[in-house]
C-alpha cells in the first residue's frame, strides 16, 4: 500500500513537473514570437527611413580619393563653379532637365576640374546611404552601403552635427558613376 502511494506521489509530481515546464515553453515561446515581430516592424522602418535624404542642403560634395575600412579621403569640389549647388532638390532637377545632354556633360566636366583640397572623413557603417545606378534627374535611387563607394566617385555627405571635433557623415548619396 505503501508503495503504490509513493509511486503515486512520483507519478504525479513527474506530471505537475511537465506541466509546468509546457507552460513556461509556451510562455516562453509567446514572449520570443513577439520580439521577433517587434524587431521585425523595427527594422521594416529602420529600412524606410534609410532611404529618406535629409531635408536641409548636403554640406559637402566631393570626390574620393582613397578609402581604408570606413575612413574616406576626399578631394574638395569648388562648389562655385556648379550653378545648382544652391538649389533645392526641386530646383536642381529642373535645371538639370531643361539642359540638353551636351551641356549637362560639359557642366559635369568643369565641375570635375575644379577641386580645392583633401580631408578626411568617417563613414559610419549603420548610416543611411543611396545610390543612382542610371545618369538623369529622374533615375530611380537604392539603398546603398560602404561596399558602394569607389575612389574618383563623386559623394554628396551631410554631416552630423553633433560631432564638432572631426567630420563624420551623417547620411550619404553616391553619385551614378559610369
Amino acid at each position: 500500500m505503501k508503495t503504490t502511494i509513493l509511486i503515486f506521489v512520483l507519478l504525479l509530481s513527474l506530471n505537475l513537473a511537465s506541466c509546468s515546464k509546457q507552460d513556461t515553453t509556451i510562455d516562453d515561446k509567446i514572449k520570443t514570437e513577439t520580439n521577433v515581430e517587434n524587431i521585425t516592424t523595427n527594422t521594416a522602418s529602420i529600412q524606410e527611413d534609410n532611404t529618406v535624404q535629409p531635408d536641409r542642403k548636403m554640406d559637402i560634395y566631393w570626390k574620393i580619393t582613397w578609402i581604408e575600412w570606413n575612413e574616406v579621403t576626399l578631394l574638395q569640389v569648388d562648389t562655385s563653379k556648379d550653378p545648382t549647388f544652391n538649389m533645392t532638390p526641386t530646383e536642381k532637377k529642373k535645371y538639370m532637365q531643361s539642359m540638353d545632354e551636351a551641356t549637362r556633360t560639359a557642366l559635369k566636366e568643369e565641375i570635375n576640374n575644379a577641386t580645392l583640397w583633401e580631408i578626411k572623413l568617417t563613414v559610419p557603417v549603420w548610416i543611411p546611404m543611396i545610390k543612382k545606378e542610371e545618369q538623369g534627374p529622374d533615375a530611380p535611387t537604392l539603398e546603398a552601403s560602404l561596399a558602394d563607394l569607389k575612389v574618383w566617385q563623386y559623394i554628396s555627405v551631410w554631416l552630423n552635427i553633433e560631432v564638432i571635433d572631426r567630420k563624420v557623415a551623417e547620411f550619404v548619396k553616391i553619385a551614378f558613376t559610369q
